[in-house]
């Protein structure tokens, strides 16, 4: 048992180094920060989440968001393979979101050097419109 106890500290270092081996990343979307403008529409981000799935040859971009707004209609602008998408992000009667969005996809290549991507999430408020930027960072297959 005590040998047991004394690999702890090295187990820790290693699942903390496994849970990044799907890609490198370096997110910066401050998650706990609130995006508000002049007339009181918010966006908050809870947790935030960029990650990457390999697909054969291709692959995704994912970002994955929750929070809450005081909006009437939220979106995520997505790019797929080029064409620009506005895509619905439900929000509770409890003005809580959640949305995994595929930002943008490749069926025939993948990204081989750092790339970074951009999130827009467009809140509407009856005639106030806020849009929010969220970088992704480095990220890397």
């Amino acid at each position: 048992m005590r040998n047991l106890l004394s690999n702890i500290p090295a187990l820790l270092v290693l699942l903390f180094g496994l849970s990044f081996a799907a890609c490198k990343k370096s997110d910066m979307v401050v998650t706990g920060k609130k995006y508000s403008d002049a007339r009181g529409t918010y966006i908050a981000i809870d947790s935030s989440r960029w990650y990457l799935i390999k697909l054969g040859s291709g692959g995704e971009v994912h970002f994955k968001a929750s929070g809450t707004t005081n909006a009437d209609k939220l979106v995520i602008t997505t790019s797929g393979d080029g064409l620009m998408t506005d895509v619905n992000i439900p929000v509770g009667t409890d003005q809580r979101f959640s949305k995994d969005a595929v930002m943008t996809f490749s069926v025939t290549a993948r990204q081989t050097d750092n790339f970074q991507e951009n999130a827009v999430l467009t809140a509407y408020k009856g005639n106030d419109t806020l849009k929010v930027v969220l970088p992704s960072g480095n990220l890397h297959y």
